[in-house]
């Protein structure tokens, strides 16, 4: 496993293995949260305010903002009324 990678191959396993330690973490929190926690989650996210905040200098910041309230939502949605 001592293959060198690039700095853009380093940043995209970086990216992969934050994806699989945050499923790991939203399939916790399916079995433990009640709906109420879930959904106090994504408001919370949903409520920070972009224009007086940092963060909206960077639009990267704010699209991951926005893909972490739908991932969220789109976890704890039921089956039956994702369709």
């Amino acid at each position: 496993m001592s293959q060198n990678l690039t700095a853009s191959d380093e940043l995209l396993s970086d990216v992969v293995a934050c994806q699989l330690v945050i499923k790991q973490i939203l399939d916790v929190i399916d079995v433990i949260a009640p709906v109420e926690v879930r959904e106090k989650m994504a408001s919370q996210l949903r409520a920070i305010d972009f224009a007086s905040n940092p963060a909206s200098a960077d639009p990267v910041t704010l699209r991951a903002v926005q893909k972490a309230v739908a991932l969220i939502e789109l976890k704890f949605t039921p089956q039956e009324s994702a369709h």
